[in-house]
Order: structure tokens, then C-alpha cells, then sequence
């Protein structure tokens, strides 16, 4: 069998450029060291925040041979109009509808449904959990104070109902 054939046979052709692997490993088996090896240090690892702010630049397109378009990785902001204020009162207006704090805007009176306001307390506590860590001090403040203020009238008003 020609050479030619046999490059063919494992799917290797001569037309595409081979991959080169370079050994960078600073010590043989036996334990002893490469001369080959650079002894330059290695650039240090950045932050993830600061690998966030970095501007990239994509490995080349395949089919044009160019490069593709840069795109800069930005943290999160805060959609505008909207802030964490806004979400708590969202989520606690519901809970002081249940415990007749407020009246229903369809009937004009007040309702009772102490499972309801116990399902949204809990979910502002979920939030106030996995949130942890990442609210500013007044954020924390206020939704512990809107949680401590819930808890209590969830607390009278079953006592009152049962």
C-alpha cells in the first residue's frame, strides 16, 4: 500500500494543515528537568471581574477567514425606572391584600386568606436568602423591616381567625 493510501485510509489527507502539539511540561517522567522549556513565568490568571470588563476578540470566522465582530462582556445593571424598592412593594401588596390590609380592587372589601399571605411572605423571604450578600444596606433594611412588619400582622390575624 502507497503512502498516499495509507494517510487516506485513517482520514488524514495531505491538503489540511496538521495540528502541532508542543510538550510545555516543565519535567520529563523520570522527574528530570526539559532543556527545551521556556523558564518564563506564566502570565498571571485575572479576576473574573476584571475578565469581565475585557474587551475579546473571537477566534477567526472559518468561512470568511476574518475575524468576527468584538463584543465587550459588561456586569448587569439595574433595568431603568425599575429598582429593588419597586419589587418588594410589588411582592408585599399582595400579602397585605390577603391579611385584609387592604381592600380587593374588584369588591372594595377586604378578604382574609391567610395561606395566600403566608405564600407570599415566604417568597420575599426567598428572595430576601438568595439575595443575601448582594443587597445594598438599605435594600437589606428595608426588606427585613417589610418582612418583620408581614410576619407580625400574619401572626395577629391568625390568632384573631383560629
Amino acid at each position: 500500500m502507497a503512502e498516499g493510501d495509507a494517510l487516506k485510509e485513517k482520514g488524514q489527507d495531505g491538503s489540511k494543515p496538521g495540528i502541532k502539539v508542543t510538550d510545555r511540561r516543565h519535567f520529563t517522567p523520570d522527574g528530570e528537568r526539559r532543556a527545551e522549556v521556556d523558564d518564563e513565568p506564566e502570565a498571571p490568571l485575572a479576576s473574573p471581574a476584571a475578565k469581565a470588563r475585557e474587551i475579546e476578540t473571537p477566534p477567526r470566522d472559518a468561512g470568511t477567514g476574518g475575524p468576527q465582530p468584538k463584543f465587550e462582556r459588561r456586569p448587569l445593571d439595574e433595568p431603568e425606572g425599575v429598582d429593588f424598592t419597586m419589587l418588594i412593594n410589588a411582592m408585599a401588596q399582595p400579602a397585605l391584600l390577603y391579611l385584609g390590609e387592604i381592600p380587593h380592587p374588584a369588591t372594595g372589601q377586604p378578604t382574609l386568606d391567610l395561606e395566600g399571605a403566608r405564600i407570599q411572605i415566604d417568597m420575599l423571604d426567598l428572595l430576601r436568602v438568595k439575595c443575601r450578600g448582594n443587597l445594598s444596606p438599605q435594600e437589606d433594611s428595608l426588606l427585613e423591616s417589610v418582612l418583620y412588619q408581614l410576619r407580625m400582622r400574619y401572626v395577629a390575624r391568625s390568632h384573631t381567625a383560629g
